[in-house]
């Protein structure tokens, strides 16, 4: 007698369609999946914070143990250095292992040292430290856009950008808390409490987070599959495409307080406000460009590169702008476009990885992505630095995004079987 549970590839061949795993998940899987979603939010949420932990206490930090002023942006370095170099790694073990596994191992040890940093006494072992923790949290990346990928079809790019929102929040929690905790308890104690947190969090998505709906089983991943994913056409230019796009949005976020703040001479509150509004913009934007790919996941190419069209041109406005109320309009705006690129980018790579391949896919396009974000603040520092020019350094921003859009005005269509949509299959 035939098994019920059936692998992916048994689900196109006996259906004939490409909703394969949509066709598995039964009712109460629909339910459960949200569940699933808001575990791994909240865990990723939590990630988050202990990434950006170090930025909202470093200064005083950084005096306490003597750390030179200049020196303290390595620990961030350090950080994504690891983080890069986990993403592939960790994608390939999600497709390996699965979603669950590669989150255990991923996160487990991220709870474990972030705990740990609170006893660091040296800026040597605060960058190995550091470094460590990046390699760590790097491949929770692939496994949860693995998962996703798996338990949500139909509406998948809403599930990516309610995950995305994630990012967002955790920067406003790490600012809210981190420095506070800081300061009643010392920073050391901060450190130990989210390592704690993180530990909870991940025990919590092993409770509750499975690799697949109970009738549905993916026949094991094989070499060859995976250097596959290299020739696809399609799922190389969306990664080219990201670098470029995210190149654009953190020379923006790095450098946006120093441009109104030198520059045009606005006050450091102001300048806060003004980015506030940048901050919900993007907030909002994740989820609101997730739903726009469910609805016309078929347009997903044409509404990243209108994002990126519009994303440039923002940039090019706000360099321009020459009054308070132009920045507070225009902040939301661009704050949309910075980031509302990312549900519809990352759909149309698991489309053309299929969900076999989600996490493998994801672990190689992020680390492709994970260059423009090392580059922007750099390149976009410099020309600040030697010129002190608004629109110069605008511009050099601005180029990322407009190579990213040209790059995928090259993109075509490579999906593979099991690759799913919104709206197909029954």
């Amino acid at each position: 007698m035939k098994s019920d549970r059936l692998t992916a590839d048994e689900l196109v061949s006996e259906r004939g369609e490409a909703a394969p795993i949509d066709t598995a998940i039964d009712s109460h899987a629909h339910g459960y999946r949200w569940i699933i979603l808001l575990v791994i939010w909240s865990a990723f949420t939590v990630s988050c914070v202990d990434r950006f932990a170090w930025a909202s206490v470093a200064a005083s930090v950084g005096h306490e143990l003597g750390f030179a002023l200049a020196l303290l942006g390595s620990l961030t370095t350090a950080f994504y250095v690891g983080y890069t170099v986990s993403c592939p790694i960790g994608g390939v073990l999600a497709d390996k292992l699965g979603s669950r596994a590669t989150l255990a191992l991923s996160m487990f040890p991220l709870a474990a040292l972030t705990f740990c940093f609170g006893y660091v006494q040296s800026f040597t072992a605060a960058v190995a430290l550091h470094a460590v923790m990046g390699f760590a949290a790097g491949a929770e990346y692939g496994a949860t856009i693995k998962v996703l990928t798996v338990w949500f079809v139909r509406d998948k790019g809403r599930a990516f950008g309610i995950w995305a929102t994630g990012t967002s929040v955790s920067v406003v929690l790490a600012n809210a808390t981190v420095p506070r905790i800081a300061e009643l308890w010392g920073w050391r104690a901060a450190y130990q409490w989210l390592g704690v947190a993180t530990f909870a969090f991940t025990l919590l998505c092993m409770l509750v987070v499975r690799n697949a709906p109970r009738r549905l089983v993916q026949a094991r991943v094989t070499g060859a599959e995976l250097a596959s994913l290299l020739r696809s056409r399609a799922l190389m230019l969306v990664a080219f495409a990201g670098a470029g796009a995210l190149y654009g949005t953190l020379g923006f976020v790095a450098w946006a307080n120093a441009l109104l703040t030198v520059a045009h001479g606005v006050s450091q509150v102001k300048a806060g406000s003004v980015l506030m509004g940048f901050g919900v913009g993007a907030f909002l934007s994740k989820p609101l460009f997730g739903w726009l790919y469910d609805r016309w996941h078929t347009h997903a190419r044409s509404m990243a590169i209108a994002v990126l069209l519009c994303f440039v041109t923002l940039l090019i406005a706000f360099g321009t702008c020459t009054s308070m109320t132009g920045y507070y309009l225009i902040a939301p705006f661009l704050g949309a476009a910075a980031y509302g690129y990312t549900p519809l980018l990352i759909g149309l790579y698991t489309r053309a990885s299929g969900a076999r391949l989600a996490g493998a896919a994801a672990g190689l396009v992020n680390t492709v992505w994970s260059v423009g974000s090392f580059v922007s603040p750099i390149v976009a520092g410099y020309v600040f630095a030697h010129g002190r020019s608004v629109d110069a350094t605008l511009a050099v921003i601005a180029a990322g995004p407009l190579a990213g859009a040209l790059v995928l005005a090259f993109a075509r269509e490579d999906r593979r079987p099991g690759a799913s949509e919104p709206g197909s299959g029954t």
